[in-house]
């Protein structure tokens, strides 16, 4: 039996919290693997799911409003027409850095 994570979109300001962090670039948080169901692990520390997708995103485009507004209203037609958020929050964060990482290197358009 599969457990069933009810969707929890993170807070407004600590989304866009994240989305700052996500743009102050340092190679030591590249996120290496999920830890869990909302983390991931870098060189440097653990860090939320949500910020390890908004970093893998901060490295494709350059504007942090338009990240924001994909992350929350974009759906991803590759992973079941569902948002960025909707899968952070259900645990698939690890999927969602998976395709932002393809795509930033240059294995889909």
């Amino acid at each position: 039996m599969s457990v069933i994570h009810p969707i929890r979109p993170v807070p407004r300001p600590v989304l866009r919290r994240l989305l700052a962090e996500a743009y102050a670039h340092d190679p030591c948080r590249e996120p290496i693997a999920p830890f869990g169901e909302d983390r991931y692990t870098t060189l440097a520390k653990l860090v939320p799911a949500a910020l390890a997708v908004l970093h893998v995103a901060a490295q494709i485009e350059p504007e942090p409003e338009w990240v924001l507004d994909w992350y929350r209203r974009t759906r991803i037609a590759e992973l079941g027409q569902l948002t960025a958020e909707q899968l952070v929050a259900m645990g698939r964060a690890p999927v969602v850095v998976a395709f932002l990482q393809s795509i930033r290197d240059g294995a889909r358009g």
